[in-house]
């Protein structure tokens, strides 16, 4: 009897221990851990497969190609000023109309200015002024030398002909900023030769001192402006060839690559590159539009099959790559213009990794059937 109960006190023990460490009772109570997520995906082909898979081991190469982009003429920086008056008034006569090429010197526009009939009656009494300081500082010396001038007023007579003359000189700078004319009359005139490109006044219009009144353009300065890709401008070197096609002209002309602009364009992402014509003959007009194609030397670059390139929701570029015998993965890359059929990779790939280059569609949907 004594042993019988023994058993029965290590049966209990037992399956009061099994309760208590019971696998399912853990999986019940314990949280799950989140899911992780991987930017590559890891393909493996059946060995059935792998026939149709070409992979191909990668070395920089030579890439010569060209970078095609839109482009329009415009004037170089330096070569647009404005003209405008420095004294307020009202707009009288417009002489030159919108596209007109003008010689410097040439009025612009003419003007009423009450401030301007002012500058110049000031002008003529500073005149007068310095005439009468003159003729008495010349009867003191007179009177000085004859023994009955006073010291005090020759050395008065003195500082009077110096303000006179500052004050004519002051005087005259103002009439120089006003240009010329009679009275109430002011002509704004070219400071260059150049084009009229933009008239921000219209006969009778009042006009503010400083306020631009015409924007002007030197006609030889013009030069055209590429909107390039920001993924091709690593592609841009300064001194490359370009072939221009404009609308106006019945051939291409060349010229080459100057500068590039520091900035991107946010919305279009693109970059404005800067291209020369080899001939300064040729007539540019501002405001036309063209068709580049630049010249691109990329030595040291990898080149790929263009279908060995895939685009992800038409935003991510992507290649795949040979990690082992039969196993893949995709690798994000950057991508330059293709050409004849060949896409210079930018980044994301280096010398010696294995690439494929023919297939990579085949492998993209047995990745698709693993998400």
């Amino acid at each position: 009897m004594r042993y019988t109960n023994l058993f029965c006190l290590i049966g209990f023990l037992s399956a009061s221990g099994c309760e208590q460490h019971n696998p399912e009772s853990e999986v019940q109570t314990s949280q799950p851990e989140p899911a992780k997520t991987s930017t590559t995906r890891s393909v493996s082909l059946r060995p059935e497969s792998l026939p149709y898979i070409k992979v191909q081991e990668i070395q920089p190469e030579a890439f010569a190609g060209t970078i095609s982009a839109p482009a329009r003429v415009d004037f170089r920086a330096q070569a647009v000023s404005t003209a405008g008056t420095v004294v307020a008034g009202r707009i009288t006569k417009i002489h030159v109309q919108i596209g007109d090429r003008i010689k410097a010197g040439a009025p612009l526009a003419t003007l009423a200015s009450v401030a301007a009939a002012q500058m110049r009656s000031d002008y003529s009494r500073a005149e007068a002024e310095l005439a009468r300081a003159e003729d008495h500082l010349r009867r003191q010396l007179e009177m000085q030398r004859t023994g009955v001038g006073l010291e005090i007023e020759r050395v008065e007579a003195e500082t009077q002909l110096k303000q006179a003359r500052t004050e004519l000189e002051r005087s005259r700078d103002f009439l120089k900023l006003l240009g010329d004319g009679a009275a109430a009359e002011v002509v704004v005139r070219a400071p260059m030769d150049s084009m009229v490109l933009k008239a921000d006044v219209s006969t009778g219009a009042a006009v503010e001192p400083g306020a631009p009144l015409f924007e002007l353009g030197e006609p030889s300065a013009a030069w055209i402006v590429a909107d390039v890709f920001e993924k091709d401008l690593p592609l841009v070197e300064n001194g490359a060839k370009a072939v221009i096609e404009l609308a106006t002209l019945p051939e291409p002309i060349h010229g080459h690559v100057v500068a590039e602009s520091a900035a991107i364009q946010t919305e279009t992402r693109r970059a404005s590159v800067f291209i020369v014509a080899d001939d300064p003959k040729i007539s540019l007009r501002p405001g036309m539009y063209a068709r580049v194609a630049i010249e691109a030397s990329t030595p040291n670059r990898i080149i790929l099959p263009t279908a060995a390139v895939l685009i992800k929701d038409g935003r991510e570029t992507v290649v795949y790559i040979e990690t082992s015998p039969g196993k893949f993965e995709s690798r994000p890359v950057q991508v330059g213009q293709a050409r004849e059929g060949m896409t210079p990779i930018l980044k994301g790939l280096s010398g010696g990794e294995r690439v494929v280059i023919g297939g990579a569609l085949l492998l993209d949907g047995e990745a698709a059937l693993l998400l």
